[in-house]
C-alpha cells in the first residue's frame, strides 16, 4: 500500500505546482497584456455563445483567486450580420471549470443597463434580441447561459412586441435578474416595473431542474410570480386569460409546479376589486365589488382538482359570500357515462349563490331550479359525489349539515324556512334529521294562510325510491310546536307517480288553540266551502288537548267514507270551548267535552256547557256527512236552568219566529229542564227544524197583556 500512497501524494504535488504555475502565468503574463489576446477572446466567446460578437474594450484583473475580465461596448449579431444586442458593460469572473470543459465557463456574469427586444413573430416564433429561439445557434446560446454559475442583469429595459396578437409594445423597466446554475439546478429571481397604467410591480422567482433548453419536456420545478397593484383588463392585449376578464384591479400571487415541462399544479392568492368576468360565452357577466382568497388547481392521473381557501365575494347589491373553503374534483372519463366528480365546502350561502346562478357554469336545469326555489340559508361541511354526466348523474351521494334553510314552494312541493339539521342521501335513498328553531312551513296548495310558523321542529325523515317513479317517505318522532299547538307525528307516505299518493300517519297534539282553527283548515276546494266556513265561524275558541290523528289510505279517497279504503280519525279533549253553531242563535260557552272527526262526519260531545246562563249537559253537535251535497248540522242536548232564561232563549233566536212569538208577553219564576234538537242545513238556515220538550218544576207563569 505504501507505494500507492506515495504515487497519490506525488500526483497531488504535481497538480499543485501545475495550478500554481498557471495562476502565476495569468497573473504576470497574460492578464497584464490582455489586449494582445483580443482576437482569441472574441473567438472563444463566439464559440461559446454561437453568434458573432464585437468587443469595444477589455480589462483584466483578479477577484480573489479567480480571473476577472470586464468588457465594454459589446455588440452581438445574428447570422445575417444584424445587431441584436448592445451591452454597455459586462463584468465576467472566469471559473476554473473552463479548463475542464475546454470553453469559457463563468463564475459570474454581470450586465448593467442593457436594453433588450423580445418579439413573437406573426408565425409564432420567439425572438430574443433578434435571435430566433428555434435556431440551433440560439439554442446553443441558451444552454451556454444555463452552464454559467451566476448571471446578474441590473437596471435593464425590455420591450415585448407580439406581432401574432398585433398587440402594442409592452415596456418593462427597472428590470433586475439573477440566474444561478449548479449542474441541472437553476435558481431565478426577477423584478420589473410595468407601465403605470398596467400595475405597480412584477416579481418572478423559480427553482427549476433541467439539463437543456432544447428539451423543455424534461424540466421540473416551482415558479412564483407576484403582481403588485395591477389592472387585469389592461393586460388583455398581451395575456389570454382562461376566462373573459373585462375588469378588475388588485394584487395577485401565483405559485406553479412544473412536472415534465407541464403545469402540474398552481396556487393563486387574489385580492381584487371591481371585477367583471364572463365564465362562459352563454352566461351573464359576473360583477363583483371584491374577490379575496386562495385558489388552487392541479392535474390528477385521471382528472382535475380545484379548491379554494378563505374565498370571499361581495357584490354591489349587498350580496356577500363569506370566507369559504371548497374543493372540486372532476374526472371526465373515457365517455360521459364514465365521468365522475366530487365537491365539498365548509359553508355555502345559498341565497347569494342562487342570485349568482345566471353567471355560473351550472347545468341549465340546476339554474332553473335555483331560480324557482330561491333557496336561502347555509350548507355546512357538505360533500357531494356523483357518477356519470353531472347534468343527469347515474349515481349521487350527498351528506352535510344545514342551518336556516329555506325554499319557495314549487308546484305540489311545500316551501319552508328556518330549517336546521343534517342530510345524507344517495340517488336511491336518504335521510334528514331536523333540529330547527323558529322554522316555517309553507303550504299554498293546502291552507288559505299557507305559512305555518313553528317554534320548534325536530325529528327524522327518510325516503327511498321504489321503482322509476315511486318514492316512499317515512318519518318518526317528528316533534313540532308553536304558539297555537304542540305535538308529534310519525308515519309514512308513498308517491306512486300519479295521484296524490298513499299515507299512513299517526299524530298527537298536546295542546291546540281553538281560536286558531281557521288557519289550519284546508282550502275550500279540498273540504268544501260551506263546511269550511261553518267550522271556521263555528269553533270560536277553546283549548284542545290529547288531540289524536289517524290517517291511512290513498289520499284520492279521503275522507274514506268507504271503510274498506282507509281511515280518517281526529279526536280531541276540549275545554272552555265556545261554539257558534248558527247565525242568529246564541253561542254555547264553557263547553267541556270531546271533538271527533271520523271519516266524513264530525261530532262534538259536550258533557258541560252554558247557554244564556243555563247549564247544558249531554250536548251533541254533529255533521253526519262532510261530503254530502247538502250538509246538515244536528244539535241535541238538555239544559237545566231558570225558566226565565229559556224564555230569553226563545226571544233571542229564530225560535220566536217559529212559535209565532207567543212567549214574548210571558214571564216565569222557577226552574225547568229543556230537551232540544236542532237540524240546521248549512246552506239554507231558513229551513232549520226544531224539536224540543220543556219540563217545568214548580214554576209560576205570568202572561202580560199586549
Amino acid at each position: 500500500m505504501k507505494p500507492l500512497w506515495r504515487a497519490i501524494e506525488a500526483l497531488a504535488w504535481i497538480a499543485f505546482f501545475v495550478f500554481a504555475t498557471l495562476v502565476l502565468a495569468l497573473r504576470f503574463w497574460l492578464l497584464p497584456d490582455i489586449e494582445r489576446y483580443r482576437g482569441d477572446i472574441v473567438a472563444a466567446i463566439e464559440r461559446s455563445v454561437g453568434l458573432p460578437i464585437k468587443i469595444g474594450g477589455i480589462e483584466a484583473g483578479w477577484l480573489g483567486l479567480r480571473p476577472r475580465i470586464s468588457l465594454s461596448d459589446v455588440h452581438l449579431y445574428d447570422h445575417q450580420g444584424r445587431e441584436v444586442l448592445a451591452l454597455p458593460s459586462i463584468r465576467n469572473v472566469v471559473s476554473w471549470r473552463s479548463l475542464l470543459y475546454g470553453q469559457i465557463r463563468l463564475h459570474s456574469l454581470a450586465v448593467d443597463g442593457p436594453r433588450l427586444d423580445v418579439r413573437r413573430g406573426a408565425d409564432g416564433a420567439l425572438y430574443v434580441a433578434g435571435m430566433k429561439l428555434a435556431a440551433d445557434g440560439e439554442r446553443h446560446f441558451a444552454d451556454w447561459l444555463l452552464g454559467q454559475e451566476e448571471i446578474v442583469i441590473s437596471n435593464a429595459e425590455i420591450e415585448w412586441r407580439d406581432e401574432k396578437r398585433a398587440a402594442p409594445p409592452l415596456a418593462l423597466s427597472a428590470l433586475n435578474l439573477r440566474l444561478r446554475n449548479s449542474g441541472d439546478q437553476h435558481s431565478i429571481g426577477l423584478t420589473a416595473r410595468p407601465p403605470e397604467e398596467l400595475g405597480s410591480s412584477v416579481e418572478l422567482r423559480a427553482q427549476l431542474e433541467g439539463g437543456s433548453a432544447t428539451d423543455p419536456a424534461a424540466w421540473n420545478g416551482r415558479l412564483y410570480a407576484q403582481l403588485g397593484y395591477t389592472d387585469l383588463a389592461a393586460w388583455r392585449a398581451w395575456i389570454d386569460y382562461p376566462l373573459d376578464v373585462r375588469a378588475g384591479q388588485g394584487a395577485i400571487r401565483v405559485w406553479t409546479t412544473l412536472e415534465n415541462g407541464r403545469v402540474k399544479e398552481g396556487t393563486a392568492d387574489v385580492a381584487l376589486s371591481n371585477v367583471s368576468a364572463r365564465l362562459a360565452h352563454n352566461l351573464a357577466p359576473l360583477e363583483l365589488v371584491s374577490v379575496r382568497g386562495r385558489l388552487q388547481g392541479r392535474t390528477l392521473r385521471d382528472g382535475y382538482e380545484f379548491s379554494g381557501r378563505g374565498v370571499a365575494l361581495s357584490a354591489e347589491n349587498g350580496l356577500a359570500i363569506p370566507a369559504t373553503d371548497f374543493q372540486l374534483v372532476l374526472k371526465p372519463g373515457a365517455t360521459g357515462a364514465d365521468a365522475s366528480g366530487a365537491a365539498a365546502a365548509n359553508v355555502i350561502e345559498l341565497e347569494p349563490l342562487a342570485q349568482l346562478a345566471a353567471t355560473l357554469p351550472l347545468p341549465a336545469d340546476v339554474r332553473r331550479l335555483l331560480a324557482d326555489l330561491a333557496p336561502r340559508g347555509r350548507l355546512l361541511d357538505t360533500k357531494l359525489e356523483w357518477g356519470g354526466d353531472l347534468a343527469a348523474p347515474k349515481r349521487i351521494a350527498v351528506r352535510g349539515r344545514f342551518a336556516d334553510l329555506g325554499t319557495r314552494a314549487r308546484g305540489e312541493v311545500p316551501g319552508f324556512s328556518g330549517l336546521s339539521g343534517s342530510i345524507e342521501a344517495s340517488e336511491a335513498k336518504g335521510s334528514v334529521s331536523l333540529a330547527s328553531r323558529k322554522a316555517e312551513l309553507d303550504f299554498p296548495r293546502i291552507f288559505p294562510e299557507p305559512r305555518i310558523p313553528l317554534e320548534t321542529l325536530n325529528g327524522r325523515i327518510d325516503w327511498e325510491r321504489q321503482g322509476e317513479h315511486q318514492v316512499a317517505v317515512r318519518f318518526s318522532s317528528l316533534n313540532f310546536s308553536n304558539a297555537q299547538l304542540s305535538g308529534n307525528a310519525s308515519g309514512a307516505y308513498t308517491y306512486t307517480g300519479s295521484g296524490p299518493g298513499t299515507i299512513d300517519l299517526s299524530a298527537q297534539l298536546n295542546r291546540a288553540d281553538g281560536a286558531q282553527v281557521a288557519r289550519y283548515l284546508p282550502l275550500p276546494e279540498i273540504m268544501g266551502k260551506a263546511t269550511r266556513d261553518w267550522l271556521a265561524a263555528g269553533i270560536v275558541s277553546g283549548q284542545a288537548s290529547d288531540v289524536r290523528l289517524r290517517l291511512r289510505g290513498e289520499l284520492r279517497d279521503f275522507p274514506f267514507a268507504d271503510h274498506a279504503k282507509g281511515q280518517f280519525l281526529v279526536s280531541a279533549r276540549v275545554e272552555k270551548g265556545v261554539l257558534n253553531y248558527a247565525n242568529g242563535w246564541p253561542l254555547v260557552y264553557d263547553i267541556d267535552g270531546e271533538l271527533l272527526f271520523e271519516r266524513d262526519r264530525m261530532e262534538i260531545v259536550g258533557r258541560r256547557g252554558t247557554l244564556l246562563g243555563a247549564q247544558l249537559a249531554n250536548v251533541r253537535v254533529g255533521i253526519p256527512s262532510l261530503v254530502a251535497r247538502e250538509r246538515l248540522v244536528v244539535i241535541s242536548g238538555q239544559a237545566d236552568g231558570n225558566t226565565g232564561d229559556f224564555l230569553k232563549f226563545i226571544d233571542a233566536t229564530p225560535v220566536k219566529r217559529m212559535t209565532g212569538g207567543f212567549t214574548e208577553s210571558m214571564s216565569a219564576v222557577g226552574k225547568g229542564k229543556l230537551h232540544l234538537k236542532l237540524e240546521l242545513p248549512i246552506g239554507n238556515l231558513a229551513a232549520t227544524k226544531l224539536a224540543g220538550e220543556y219540563q217545568f218544576a214548580n214554576n209560576s207563569l205570568t202572561l202580560h197583556p199586549q
